[in-house]
């Protein structure tokens, strides 16, 4: 709903047309959570749960990929705890409302068991053939991550509490017939717990060489117990394998976060994967060997799921093969007698996830990034959706460069570069260009200038520190410089005259408290590449010293303007006085301490800003405001025509307020009455041969609108068409050059 209320005598007069929804943007195959079992009627079933607003949980024929059964689960975003139960049924759990759920496959439906009596976000389930389910937790109050259990009999719940003060995640669980077993983080340490009387103890990781051990910072992501060994996965990647009576280290690997079974065919060897290699570990040698296979396994950062299945159908009906589940919905077969490897893909049908970044390109289209996976491009001059790629990893924010997109991601704060005049090719285009070193893990700022991209990071978890990242594209070349402001994460960036001007957030990584009380601002020599300067600002009438800084842009007033939580401020550079400032919302700091407020010069002159998460137009001269939107944003562009793009913070659809007063843009160009070939209302700049005399012609988007042709006085120069919008004040200019 538009807001027209305000709480000044506000001259903004602009009409706002009604919002239009555009629909979702960003659609993913996507799933956290899987599992592979032969259900009780003797029928092999996969089990996943697709990432949306909300998710779906699905069960599988596992051999043909056909859909046995599918439900919407309420409040289900993103599931991460899924296991087999001793009864065969199938137990989950999502992340934002305690509820943990029941698949009976038999009966093809699921019931709701109740809520754990522990935290609302689970992490992972463990079954014991006890009839036991053990849940761990993250603690987003600070009250240490906790292990629950539900007893399938009893049907009732018990809480064991937080397992180690100061560690907000239990990740990891594993178990056998005595024990369960906890993983933590944000350090590392993995804990023994006797589920009949809670007591616990912990297992101390000795150093070992993959770097991880007790108290490092890290995150135990699963634990698999298998015989006599315990197999510990760090941040997904490193696999520590100890002794489970000795607790001595006996081997590390790297792996895509699973491990399958003992083989059915030598009860020693154990697989995994890793880059889209097959590996078997021998746990009686502790050795690794790479599995020679004819066709790699699909590149994929996690495994949900390893199971030793018979197959009922096709030339192998009756062997035993390991089935391993992708976070794409893609289920593999390995068979270890002749190294054969086939793939099906499950019939999931793309849902659609939260829009996490999004950007306007050079061409006018939107350029969007979703929640946990995805990137689409979107065109609003033909209401399409132009690329979606469901498999790419979570943008945190968008830059662009000499016609070239990049795209900053989680996790370790992955660069990609992106050629939109080019067709998509997978592990091409996009291609991965950098990673930021040094336990970075989220690029949430990003401009350029100067023939530079520069990048600014929110730390890993358990870290305080932000990194800048600058990438010179006339030698090709990366520079990284760590903790440029100490322990303080970089929020915003903007280039000017030989400069970049940084801003910060007093918050890191999760999992670990601010140690600074106040943001600050620097100044970056790109030339010397070094900081020349360092401060805090003195913004008058704001409420509390700002903890977190940006969006940060010029003015055409030459000015540096900048958002503080609810305040608007300008700072001149040259003496670094507040010269303009007017906090329009108390500093509440209780939204995403990572994501900055957006500010936007319209082609008008006003600036559009997220400042309060709401949507606001201000009035630079008197800094009188209006509410376009009343309600929390995340994200939000405004089009080359003028239009304001935005996205609910809780929302995967985009939506659309006109401001047709404001839209300069051409509807066509015409070169003796012909189109322009390439033509699109976004595209300002054309190269385009000219014969002589030839006539130009435009024509105008808004009827109101006028364009005038303003022919070069030589032949090196553009012809320029110039464009004004109905309001008299808003400017484009469209250039052909010859």
């Amino acid at each position: 709903m538009i807001n027209t209320s305000d709480t000044e005598n506000i001259l903004l007069t602009r009409e706002y047309q009604d919002p239009v929804d555009l629909g979702p943007m960003v659609t993913v195959i996507l799933g956290q959570a899987g599992a592979i079992q032969e259900n009780a009627a003797g029928e092999n079933e996969v089990y996943f749960h697709t990432n949306g607003l909300p998710g779906r949980f699905y069960a599988f024929d596992v051999e043909t990929g056909e859909v046995k059964f599918t439900e919407i689960i309420p409040n289900s975003e993103a599931l991460w705890a899924m296991k087999v139960g001793n009864d065969k049924n199938v137990y989950f759990s999502g992340t934002s409302d305690k509820k943990l759920y029941r698949y009976i496959p038999t009966e093809r439906r699921i019931e709701e068991l109740g809520f754990n009596p522990s935290d609302s976000w689970v992490g992972d389930l463990e079954a014991t053939a006890d009839g036991k389910i053990y849940g761990g937790t993250y603690a987003a109050d600070k009250t240490g991550g906790k292990v629950f259990q539900y007893d399938i009999q009893t049907k009732s719940f018990r809480n064991y509490g937080t397992i180690k003060e100061g560690q907000d995640y239990v990740r990891g669980l594993g178990g056998d017939d005595q024990y369960i077993y906890a993983g933590l983080g944000i350090n590392i340490h993995l804990f023994q717990m006797d589920p009949t009387t809670g007591f616990k103890s912990e297992i101390i990781i000795p150093p070992n060489s993959s770097g991880f051990c007790t108290g490092e910072v890290g995150k135990i992501s699963d634990v698999f117990i298998v015989d006599k060994k315990i197999f510990i996965c760090i941040n997904t990647h490193q696999m520590i394998v100890l002794d489970k009576e000795i607790h001595e280290v006996v081997s590390t690997f790297q792996c895509s976060s699973m491990i399958s079974k003992p083989s059915p065919y030598d009860p020693n060897l154990v697989y995994y994967e890793f880059q889209t290699k097959l590996y078997q570990y021998d746990m009686e040698s502790d050795q690794s060997i790479e599995v020679p296979l004819k066709v790699p396994l699909p590149d994929t950062v996690r495994f949900k799921d390893m199971q030793w299945i018979k197959l009922q159908r096709g030339k192998k009906a009756g062997k035993k093969i390991l089935a391993m589940l992708t976070q794409h919905g893609d289920c593999v077969f390995y068979d270890p007698m002749d190294n054969e490897v086939s793939l099906i893909h499950l019939q999931i049908k793309p849902d659609a996830v939260r829009i996490q970044s999004m950007k306007r390109g050079m061409d006018g289209r939107l350029y969007l990034g979703g929640y946990q996976r995805g990137m689409s491009i979107y065109n609003p001059f033909t209401n399409q959706v132009d690329v979606n790629i469901y498999s790419f990893p979570q943008p945190e924010n968008i830059g662009f460069l000499s016609h070239k997109v990049y795209y900053g991601t989680y996790v370790s704060a992955v660069i990609y570069q992106f050629e939109p005049t080019k067709p998509v090719v997978p592990q091409e285009n996009p291609k991965q260009v950098y990673t930021i070193k040094n336990q970075q893990d989220r690029p949430f700022a990003m401009t350029s200038g100067d023939h530079k991209l520069f990048v600014g990071t929110v730390p890993d978890y358990g870290f305080l520190g932000g990194s800048l990242a600058i990438y010179d594209e006339l030698t090709n070349t990366w520079s990284q410089y760590d903790n440029i402001v100490e322990d303080q994460s970089i929020h915003s960036l903007v280039y000017h005259q030989g400069f970049l001007y940084g801003s910060t957030t007093i918050w890191g990584g999760l999992g670990i408290e601010p140690t600074a009380s106040e943001a600050k601002m620097f100044i970056w020599d790109v030339q010397a590449n070094t900081k020349v300067d360092e401060f805090t600002l003195d913004i008058p009438g704001i409420d509390i010293p700002a903890k977190m800084i940006g969006d940060l842009s010029f003015g055409p007033d030459g000015f540096l303007w900048g958002i503080v939580e609810g305040t608007i401020f300008a700072m001149d550079i040259e003496t670094k006085e507040i010269v303009k400032s007017k906090m329009i919302f108390p500093s509440i700091y209780n939204t995403s301490k990572w994501n900055n407020y957006r500010l936007i010069w319209s082609l008008d002159g006003m600036i559009y800003t997220t400042l309060g998460r709401k949507i606001m137009v201000i009035d630079p001269e008197t800094l009188q405001y209006k509410m376009i939107v009343d309600c929390s944003i995340s994200q939000m562009v405004l089009g080359v025509d003028g239009s304001i793009y935005y996205a609910p913070a809780s929302g995967r659809r985009l939506s659309r307020i006109a401001i047709p007063e404001t839209d300069a843009t051409l509807s066509g160009i015409y070169l003796n009455g012909i189109l322009l070939e390439g033509f699109s209302p976004g595209t300002l700049q054309y190269h385009v041969p000219l014969q002589e005399g030839v006539q130009i012609t435009a024509t105008t988007t808004q009827v109101e609108a006028s364009a005038t042709v303003i022919l070069p006085n030589s032949p090196n120069e553009p012809v320029v068409i110039q464009v004004i919008g109905a309001d008299g004040k808003s400017k484009l200019e469209y250039k052909i050059n010859r």
